[in-house]
C-alpha cells in the first residue's frame, strides 16, 4: 500500500537528506575547488604543494564518509519522496532519479562492478563537475518551484 502523501511534504526527511548530501559531497566540492585554484590562479610552488597534500589527505580520510552518507541520503530522500507530493513540477523526481543514478555509478566505481571497458566512462560520468552541477541545479530548481 502506498503511503499517504501530504501537500506540505515531510520537512524533516527533506532537511535530513539535504544535509547528508551536503556533508557527503563536501570532500568532492573541496577537491574541485582545490584543483580549480591550481588551474586558474598563479600560486607559489609551496602553496601548490600544500594544497595538493591537503587534497590527498582529505581524499584519503574523508572519502569514507562520501561512500556511506550518499547511499544513506538517497534512502532518506526516497522516504521524503514517499511522504511528499507536488503537482507543480516533476523536477524533484528527476533530481531523485539523478541522485540514484549517481549513487549507483559510484557503487560501480567503488566496487568495480562494471566490466573493465566501461569503468573509465562510468568513473568520468560519476566524477563529472557538469553532471554534479546539473543534479544540484535540478534538485534546487524543483524544490524552489514547489515552494
Amino acid at each position: 500500500p502506498r503511503l499517504k502523501r501530504g501537500d506540505d511534504g515531510n520537512a524533516l526527511t527533506g532537511q535530513t537528506a539535504a544535509w547528508l548530501l551536503a556533508a557527503a559531497n563536501m570532500t568532492v566540492v573541496l577537491s574541485m575547488l582545490m584543483k580549480g585554484a591550481g588551474r586558474y590562479f598563479r600560486l607559489q610552488p609551496e602553496t601548490r604543494s600544500v594544497i595538493k597534500r591537503f587534497n590527498q589527505f582529505q581524499k584519503k580520510h574523508l572519502m569514507r564518509f562520501h561512500y556511506v552518507l550518499n547511499p544513506a541520503a538517497l534512502g532518506i530522500a526516497g522516504l521524503h519522496f514517499l511522504l511528499s507530493s507536488c503537482g507543480k513540477s516533476s523536477l524533484p523526481e528527476w533530481g531523485l532519479l539523478m541522485v540514484a543514478i549517481m549513487v549507483l555509478l559510484g557503487a560501480m566505481v567503488k566496487f568495480k562492478i562494471a566490466p573493465k571497458w566501461m569503468r573509465g566512462v562510468i568513473c568520468r560520468l560519476h566524477a563529472s563537475p557538469a553532471v554534479f552541477s546539473a543534479w544540484i541545479l535540478v534538485l534546487v530548481a524543483g524544490h524552489l518551484i514547489m515552494d
